[in-house]
């Protein structure tokens, strides 16, 4: 087994303690508002499968474009350099792009309170544990690993500072080119994980029992590959004509937005969004 067939496996864990089981992408108001209903009968039409779908397009097509990118710039930044050239200017050169792409995050999220929240505690969740567990991984022992080290925890002290956010599709792409994960597979990853945590939502909010959770989920590969198929290829631009008419990252259920924001207003409520 390869490295990266290994850490993807790690990535993917379920326990992995990055936060994202205290969300719900908008689930949980979804159902007390009546969007989705619960135990609908696979014979009508079924609202959660309705609700998830959507999610993963919007998904797909706001923010996979960040994470996509701030892939790509991590990676060039950090197969850059060689060992002498871990030093203040390398890992400076590593962040501006990133902290770039971050900015612009923050602003397409600046109308939905909720959602930047997650958005910030998954991210620095992600990143804390890069810091505190991956970083010290023996294969993190070469230029680029050390070169990633340092540029992670100058990050996560810029957030502590409030100078960037840290939101999560930039922080997860980041740590995997930091570690060595493809372009391809951390795509794959991001969207997954998605999925999966809605899922999650679903059954312990008793919308859905884990059994007919795990068959859902086994359905959603061909949708979940139809996306990347369309849309793996999207990067954020931020001096085109191109972006400035909403070409590159764009919310394609605004319907769903609105009951995100709205999770703050519930009465009573399990999740944290």
């Amino acid at each position: 087994m390869d490295r990266e067939t290994w850490l993807l496996w790690l990535l993917a864990d379920s326990q992995l303690p990055t936060g994202g089981f205290v969300a719900s992408a908008g689930l949980e108001a979804a159902v007390q508002a009546g969007l989705v209903h619960e135990n609908a009968p696979e014979t009508e039409r079924d609202s959660f499968v309705e609700f998830i779908r959507s999610s993963a397009q919007n998904q797909a097509r706001f923010a996979l474009p960040f994470c996509s990118l701030a892939h790509e710039q991590a990676s060039q930044q950090l197969g850059s350099k060689d060992a002498d050239a871990v030093t203040d200017d390398a890992v400076a050169a590593v962040l501006e792009p990133l902290q770039r792409i971050d900015d612009y995050h923050q602003a397409m999220l600046s109308s939905n309170s909720v959602a930047m929240r997650a958005s910030i505690a998954q991210g620095g969740g992600l990143l804390s544990l890069f810091n505190r567990g991956y970083a010290h991984a023996h294969f993190m022992a070469d230029e680029r690993g050390r070169l990633g080290a340092q540029a992670a925890k100058r990050l996560q002290r810029l957030a502590r500072l409030g100078e960037v956010r840290g939101h999560w599709p930039v922080i997860f792409g980041f740590v995997c080119a930091a570690i060595g994960i493809s372009l391809e597979h951390t795509q794959q990853l991001y969207l997954f994980q998605f999925v999966r945590q809605i899922f999650s939502a679903a059954i312990r909010l008793n919308l859905v029992g884990p059994l007919r959770a795990q068959a859902l989920q086994c359905d959603m590969q061909l949708f979940v590959d139809g996306l990347l198929t369309q849309h793996a290829h999207r990067r954020v631009a931020f001096e085109t004509l191109e972006d400035m008419f909403g070409e590159t990252v764009v919310y394609t259920e605004p319907v769903l937005e609105l009951y995100q924001g709205m999770h703050d207003r519930l009465y009573s409520r399990i999740f944290n969004s």
